[in-house]
């Protein structure tokens, strides 16, 4: 925290839990009070994390290599290429946050799925400090009634497809623990 907003950065906030509440791939999500009193969640991506991200990107590209060698009609350059576009934007924490704000734009005007608000000025490249929106992992309504569980899947079905139906935008990492509910069933991305 204090390498993204220097070394007074607790006092950008009334509170600030240290213990992470969520954690990521690429991070770990912490969550916190603007001095506002607005309920915050602030994602810190890992130290050195692009550093790590080449190493694996090198070492992926050696098993091309050596995959090549053994069947050589696949071109695994493509491959590589995409993977390596697509992890390199995974560290942006800049270009998800104008993700977000489409998002929120997008979805507006539908209030079967929330999208958190960003506080830009707390975040950077490498912290995205967006409102925190209270929920239930989508897992947890596994055994809920049936009427329960459809109401939930026709919010995802929203949340996936308005984007696309209606923008061309494809949301692009679908993983149910992107996803919380609210007690009226209501979907948070």
């Amino acid at each position: 925290m204090a390498a993204e907003l220097g070394p007074d950065w607790e006092q950008r906030f009334r509170q600030f839990e240290h213990q992470a509440a969520a954690a990521a791939s690429l991070g770990q999500v912490h969550r916190a009070i603007a001095k506002n009193g607005a309920k915050l969640a602030c994602k810190l991506q890992y130290p050195d994390m692009p550093a790590v991200v080449e190493a694996d990107l090198r070492q992926l590209k050696l098993v091309f290599a050596i995959y090549s060698r053994l069947d050589p009609v696949i071109d695994t350059r493509n491959v590589h290429a995409e993977i390596t576009e697509r992890l390199r934007e995974e560290l942006d924490y800049e270009l998800e946050a104008r993700h977000i704000r489409l998002y929120v734009a997008m979805l507006r005007h539908h209030a079967e799925v929330h999208v958190p608000e960003i506080s830009p000025e707390l975040c950077t490249s490498r912290l995205l400090t967006m409102t925190w929106l209270e929920g239930r992992k989508l897992l947890e309504f596994v055994k809920s009634p049936i009427e329960t569980r459809n109401q939930i899947s026709t919010n995802l079905f929203h949340a996936w497809y308005v984007p696309f139906y209606r923008y061309g935008i494809i949301h692009g990492d679908p993983h149910l623990g992107n996803y919380t509910a609210q007690p009226d069933h209501s979907i948070n991305l």
